[in-house]
């Protein structure tokens, strides 16, 4: 078997956008930075299995997310260019679509990791689209989710986020030990039985009866019923639902294979 040595470092944002064959032309990109500089507001798009994109954002935002998703994706960064009117980067492997649950996690801790630097460089996720789905018919190019952030004030908040899992499991990341002994007064005896991950401290909620794969209308009911009590819990320990997002579709993963929107939230 030949091997072949990937680089230690992945590629600087520079040189990965300043090689490019997608690079824009000089003048245009020249507009196009003059106006990212201006502009109120910027939009991160996920895109195929392994692409990010952002848009209107400015150089320096543009490079905090590099060393962002360096930090926090363990497999790295396989490239950066200039694409049309955007920055794309590509990750390693394939987070949204086929990942393993450790994988999963961290694809989690990804988007909690941009959500924080962003705010505190002064852009926040604009309310009424914490979550962009669907635009235009571009589903067949890979279009996912998309975020748009609004230059506001600087701030260091506190992040967490909640998965709904498999067929029966809520997973809570990065979240505070009394949020997890509210969640299980809250559901009481819908809970079959909960535990924390001694590792990553992440929590596990696993409810009686497939809450999330009922085939009938009453799992349709209760799940929803569900997810107000989850709402009433995040309030009561201060919490705000920052952003919804499909991140990966339902595909891959075990415990962590996505039956919803994976909430991301901040106090």
């Amino acid at each position: 078997m030949t091997c072949f040595r990937m680089r230690d470092e992945p590629p600087a944002y520079e040189e990965a956008a300043g090689s490019s064959s997608t690079a824009i032309p000089g003048d245009t990109k020249t507009q196009l930075q003059d106006e990212d500089q201006r502009s109120q507001y910027g939009l991160i798009s996920i895109s195929g299995y392994d692409r990010i994109r952002l848009m209107r954002f400015p150089e320096s935002v543009v490079a905090l997310v590099s060393e962002t998703l360096q930090r926090h994706w363990p497999k790295g960064i396989q490239n950066v260019k200039a694409y049309y009117e955007s920055t794309e980067f590509k990750l390693r492997g394939n987070p949204f679509e086929h990942g393993n649950d450790d994988e999963k996690v961290a694809l989690r801790n990804v988007i909690l990791g941009l959500l924080d630097a962003l705010a505190r460089e002064g852009w926040g996720v604009h309310p009424a689209a914490g979550g962009l789905g669907r635009i235009g018919n571009y589903t067949s190019f890979g279009q996912k989710d998309s975020l748009i952030f609004k230059r506001q004030d600087s701030q260091q908040l506190s992040w967490m986020c909640i998965s709904f899992d498999s067929e029966d499991l809520m997973h809570l990341i990065n979240a505070p030990p009394e949020l997890a002994l509210s969640l299980v007064a809250v559901f009481g005896d819908r809970i079959k039985n909960c535990n924390q991950d001694l590792v990553s401290g992440n929590f596990e909620v696993k409810f009686q009866k497939r809450l999330w794969a009922k085939s009938s209308d009453e799992g349709a009911v209760l799940s929803r019923v569900a997810i107000l009590d989850v709402l009433q819990c995040l309030e009561g320990q201060g919490f705000t639902l920052c952003s919804s997002l499909d991140i990966d579709h339902g595909n891959g993963g075990e415990l962590y294979k996505s039956s919803g929107e994976t909430w991301f939230c901040c106090r």
